[in-house]
């Protein structure tokens, strides 16, 4: 076992610098989004579950 007061030569070698840049994430427009509705929660709803309408 080594002698914990060494410096480990494999563990104490600096990291070399990334050879890349990040891209940064874009935000679409608002105008660009979907145009969805969302649905309603069927919870919330007064009207009977529409699997139980016949």
């Amino acid at each position: 076992m080594p002698d914990p007061r060494e410096p480990d030569p494999n563990r104490d070698v600096p990291m070399p610098a990334p050879n890349w840049k990040p891209e940064p994430i874009g935000e679409p427009e608002p105008d660009e989004l979907p145009d969805e509705a969302p649905l309603p929660n069927p919870d919330e709803n007064e009207e009977p579950p529409m699997h139980a309408t016949f």
